[in-house]
């Protein structure tokens, strides 16, 4: 866990385009969508999808395009990419095993969204490579990201 807050004193702001899938028990085949995400310090981020259809969520951390529910998904789903995991410990039981870190819910109105989520990282930049959501209703929602580039 170290290695991971040393990293994130030196990124400052970053890029990723990702692929997000939804194994929903709702349908047979997984749900797929394309996007890009961008992050800068302190806390802005922006969550674009391109495909299947556009949809952007903007937010500084305290406004935004976005609902309170939505915004504080983006905010976690920040940390875990930068691979900080502090803010996480009021709400999650955080377990570290080489580069997965998993989340378990601590409090009744997240373990009624999540059974856990699991974020694998980056070894050399402790930025995740994929987040795995593993949702109370038997969904997953899979994100991996690639070409991150650190502005």
């Amino acid at each position: 866990m170290l290695s991971s807050l040393l990293t994130i004193l030196i990124i400052q702001s970053f890029t990723a385009r990702f692929v997000q899938d939804k194994q929903s028990v709702l349908f047979s085949e997984p749900q797929r969508s394309e996007g890009a995400m961008v992050y800068r310090t302190p806390d802005y981020l922006r969550w674009e999808y391109t495909a299947p259809q556009a949809l952007v969520w903007e937010t500084d951390g305290n406004s935004g395009n976005v609902n309170k529910q939505i915004l504080s998904m983006l905010m976690l789903i920040k940390e875990c990419v930068k691979g900080d995991f502090e803010a996480a410990q009021k709400s999650f039981v955080v377990e570290q095993q080489d580069e997965t870190v998993t989340l378990t819910p601590k409090k009744r109105e997240l373990q009624r969204l999540f059974q856990r989520i699991e974020i694998t990282l980056n070894p050399k930049t402790s930025i995740a490579n994929q987040v795995v959501i593993r949702e109370a209703n038997g969904d997953t929602t899979t994100i991996r990201f690639y070409d991150v580039t650190m502005l």
